[in-house]
């Protein structure tokens, strides 16, 4: 039986492609193989759901894109892609999935919020690197943002640096490019917003708090389910989060691991 996630998930499959198609992003020619995720850290749990049974992985496993992953309550996790340089920190209560064979896609936001890091790619052909919601189409160029997707689709972008083209999915209106302090909200079938200055630093977007919230904690935001409060604590090794990290340094160098994912078992019990 289709579920209304099901339908929403094909509408926005066709008008993604469509966008590609017309747009020019993406690489062209590029293959169908799987990219390969790493999971660096991870605070309490993070479960792959898609494909089920649903299983909670630890830090050092190696998704594949097509996965679907799911954070616990008072959970976070950060997984890098090495080749794309981008990095992925997310908070509670998120589902993402990992880069189909969508030209250029490394990430699909369904519901949450995260925040990514995109390093300087350096090369010929780098293509672009896209992070997709129910409402838009993101693609950024050496930048770091924050975007959050509430359950009715409606996204909110966030730049902290460089800049993040916006489309919606619908094609609505005319692309809109975001600039390094400033916010766009793009609500589902409707143009991308007018670019607002935010005002917010990191530290603010990773305590929960959003453009016109600043007085309190996930306060006065977008979302209608609790906010996913700070970053994550504990020692870590360079990297954005805290938490235990797999790799040295900073954590765009890990080791990547074998291709095999680490789990934790099961998803039974308290998350």
């Amino acid at each position: 039986m289709l579920t209304t996630t099901h339908i929403h998930r094909a509408i926005a499959a066709a008008a993604l492609g469509f966008f590609l198609m017309t747009s020019g992003l993406g690489r062209a020619g590029e293959t169908s193989e799987p990219l390969r995720y790493e999971v660096t850290a991870v605070k309490r749990k993070l479960f792959v759901v898609d494909p089920p049974p649903e299983t909670q992985i630890l830090v050092g496993a190696n998704p594949v894109s097509g996965q679907a992953l799911r954070t616990g309550s008072r959970s976070s996790a950060e997984i890098v892609q090495h080749e794309a340089a981008a990095r992925f920190t997310i908070s509670a209560k998120t589902t993402v999935r990992l880069a189909s064979d969508r030209p250029g896609v490394l990430l699909e936001v369904d519901r949450g919020r995260l925040r990514a890091i995109f390093d300087k790619l350096v090369g010929e052909d780098t293509g672009e690197r896209l992070v997709v919601t129910p409402s838009a189409v993101l693609a950024v160029r050496g930048t770091e943002y924050g975007v959050e997707v509430a359950k009715s689709g409606e996204t909110r972008v966030v730049v902290f640096s460089g800049e993040v083209e916006v489309v919606d999915l619908a094609h609505s209106g005319p692309a809109v490019v975001v600039a390094a302090g400033q916010y766009s909200t793009v609500r589902r079938g409707h143009a991308p917003g007018k670019p607002m200055s935010h005002g917010m630093g990191r530290s603010d977007w990773d305590h929960g708090r959003m453009p016109g919230s600043m007085s309190g904690r996930g306060s006065g935001g977008m979302m209608d389910r609790g906010s996913s409060g700070g970053m994550m604590g504990g020692s870590s090794s360079g990297g954005m989060m805290g938490g235990s990290s797999s790799g040295g340094g900073s954590s765009m160098g890990g080791s990547g691991g074998s291709g095999h994912s680490r789990s934790g078992g099961g998803s039974k019990g308290r998350e």
